[in-house]
């Protein structure tokens, strides 16, 4: 926080009253430190499967997950705009006590979801729709949670690797290639985990698998740059227009993904990255082409993303 962002009579006042000033610039590095947080993540925590007995040690472990996601600054930048809307919904599946750990150890299953707004409109673009069935972290009731770049939580750990890799994926929505330093940190991460006691989920998984290294790998990879360059198109030029210029816009998110289609179709092979990307953009591809001429492009994503071959296939009858 600097003199040059803070009005101009609420200057005046801190000039003519040292008490005031010092009052007032702390006010004022509080509030800019509340506007810098760059999320605004809604965590839901499903015990269901849990005994009755052992709810009680993770009762506040949901709210506590949700403070930390939203109380910490991801970025380290001054970051613009509004915040980006997270859902992090958690299903606890069993727990076990062992003899080596502080704590009991958890598995659970993990749906991550974010969007954007877009430009001009009140609709939103969803960014990230994932489904990660194999975590495992270690907990104790009301345990604290704490950011650590150099030493792996897998419970910390999962969180982090996550809100990096919805901003890479909103960093690349603005800027080609934007998002690069946060699949990177993800990426930091998924080396730390897979040295640790608790591994499992974080490994490379088997073609056409979804797993946490392929998805943060292949973003990085210079096979998919010109997929993420795509992307971008197909955001910032393509669905954010739609309303205002129609027409250019379609053609926009159509040539974008005739250039992804062509990438996973000559590559052959089942990316995590490319998975994750039509996961979340199905539908919203399907709807923003359902009018558009040629429908060539339907029939092409239909070869190349096979997981949504019926909603392309709709539309295209």
């Amino acid at each position: 926080m600097d003199l040059y962002s803070i009005p101009y009579e609420v200057k005046l006042q801190m000039e003519n009253d040292p008490m005031k000033r010092t009052v007032l610039l702390v006010f004022f590095a509080l509030m800019s430190t509340a506007m810098a947080q760059e999320i605004d993540c809604t965590v839901t925590l499903n015990a269901d499967a849990m005994n009755p007995s052992d709810r009680v040690d993770i009762q506040n472990l949901g709210t506590a997950i949700q403070n930390y996601i939203n109380s910490y600054r991801w970025t380290g930048e001054e970051f613009k705009g509004p915040k980006i809307k997270v859902t992090l919904t958690i299903y606890l599946m069993s727990i076990s006590t062992p003899t080596s750990t502080t704590g009991k150890v958890y598995t659970a299953q993990a749906f991550v979801a974010s969007q954007r707004p877009i430009y001009r409109s009140t609709n939103v673009s969803p960014m990230v729709r994932v489904i990660d069935n194999s975590w495992q972290f270690v907990y104790q009731k009301d345990q604290p949670m704490r950011h650590d770049e150099f030493h792996f939580d897998p419970m910390a750990g999962f969180i982090d690797y996550y809100m990096f890799v919805v901003l890479g994926f909103d960093y690349d929505s603005y800027d080609p290639l934007g998002g690069s330093k946060f699949f990177q940190r993800a990426s930091n991460i998924v080396a730390q985990a897979q040295n640790s006691d608790y591994s499992q989920g974080w490994t490379p998984g088997g073609s056409g698998t979804y797993s946490r290294y392929a998805v943060v790998n292949d973003a990085l990879s210079g096979q998919y740059e010109t997929f993420r360059k795509a992307f971008y198109d197909y955001e910032y030029n393509g669905i954010d227009l739609l309303s205002t210029q129609k027409d250019s816009a379609q053609a926009t998110v159509a040539r974008a993904l005739d250039k992804m289609a062509d990438l996973v179709i000559q590559s052959g092979t089942r990316s995590a990255f490319v998975k994750a990307f039509f996961d979340a953009k199905y539908l919203e591809i399907a709807d923003a082409l359902k009018d558009y001429p040629d429908k060539a492009i339907l029939q092409k994503l239909s070869i190349a993303d096979q997981a949504h071959q019926s909603t392309y296939s709709k539309y295209l009858n």
